[in-house]
């Protein structure tokens, strides 16, 4: 009896440890290579390819494999987004929908003046900026081509071996851990979005700005306003979208009784061409132009002369309506603080067109929704 429970007790630890150790361990698919040949005579190359890799990785290092079959639907959803391509960001995408740590996939292409067939092999880590493209295979389409997959096979280790050193030097361990069996343990990779997998960004805006060019004989004071924008990336790194800003201007005369009050709101739209400085650091610039509605009120006020100020006759207080065009320069750093949250400082100048343009300069803080 006692022996009994100590083999159950023996087989409870042994199974415990397993299961904590693939819960460490990475997900990782291997997905069929795209023909690209443009011919029917390399039908047996995907599976070849799929076969191959996957038993080179099972021979190295230790992971838990994710049926193909189950990713593949995710991969046609994202390549037709894409239009059939497969970048690094819809990769990344990829491997969070399906909670994959690494994904290797590619294709391959024929060359017929040079009869040779190229193999093209990219992993993914998760994140865009986790991203591995090993140089082409070549092989020439003759007896050695039911080579190539185990060339391709053996070229993939060798990187991945690397992305294992660099997961333990990340921890500050010497070298790779290895199993009983004498594999290498792969582990889970943080899939965190970056500015590269950005397509959308929502921003409301809390700042401060200022008249330019003022009169001497005025004094502006400093002004807050309000901005609400979003924009959507449309190719790379080129982005528009559409503005709205809320703003009360006072400008107060130094030698005369006179002030004057300009509320104005403004819409309009812009662009911009966008810098990623690093995976959560960017860098922005935009560009805009709309029509602003304003209320200009004039009317009288204290004066700062001691003497006091006299009225003029000639000048008529009152409230009017305008409404011009409205122009706009923006540019600003922003900080990804998580996935879906970023926060920034801007700069921008505006200038609200009339018979005498207002030139407006002014400094903010915002905060964003990105996806």
């Amino acid at each position: 009896m006692l022996r009994f429970f100590g083999a159950a007790s023996l087989i409870m630890f042994a199974t415990t440890h397993i299961l904590a150790q693939q819960s460490d361990a990475a997900r990782v698919a291997v997905i069929r290579f795209e023909d690209k040949t443009g011919t029917k005579n390399f039908g047996y190359m995907p599976e070849s390819l799929q076969d191959a890799i996957t038993k080179s990785m099972h021979r190295r290092f230790e992971f838990i494999e994710v049926d193909p079959k189950a990713v593949e639907p995710v991969v046609a959803q994202v390549r037709k987004k894409n239009k059939g391509v497969i970048t690094p960001k819809e990769a990344a995408e990829i491997c969070r929908l399906a909670n994959i740590d690494i994904l290797i996939y590619g294709n391959f292409t024929f060359e017929e003046a040079q009869n040779k067939i190229f193999i093209n092999t990219e992993i993914s880590l998760g994140s865009t900026d986790k991203f591995r493209k090993i140089d082409p295979t070549e092989n020439r389409v003759d007896a050695t081509i039911f080579r190539a997959a185990d060339k391709v096979a053996g070229d993939i280790v060798l990187e991945i071996t690397k992305v294992a050193q660099e997961q333990q030097k990340a921890k500050g361990e010497a070298a790779a851990v290895e199993t009983k069996k004498g594999k290498t343990q792969l582990e889970k990779t943080e899939k965190t979005k970056t500015w590269a997998d950005i397509n959308w960004v929502f921003s409301s805006t809390l700042g401060i700005t200022t008249r330019l060019a003022s009169h001497p004989n005025t004094h502006e004071p400093v002004s807050p306003t309000i901005n609400i924008d979003g924009v959507y990336r449309v190719k790379g790194r080129i982005h528009v979208g559409g503005f709205a800003t809320f703003q009360t201007l006072k400008s107060e005369s130094r030698n005369s009784p006179y002030e004057a009050f300009l509320d104005y709101g403004a819409l309009g739209a812009y662009g911009g061409y966008y810098f990623d400085l690093s995976s959560h650091w960017r860098w922005t610039t935009n560009l805009g132009m709309g029509y602003y509605v304003g209320s200009l009120n004039l009317g009288m006020s204290g004066c700062a002369n001691p003497g006091g100020c006299m009225p003029n006759p000639d000048v008529k207080t009152g409230k009017s309506t305008v409404y011009n065009p409205f122009f706009l320069i923006r540019t600003g750093i922003h900080f990804m603080v998580f996935s879906f949250l970023a926060v920034g400082l801007e700069a921008d100048y505006r200038m609200l067109y009339d018979s005498k343009p207002v030139h407006i300069g002014g400094g903010m803080l915002s905060i964003s929704y990105v996806f």
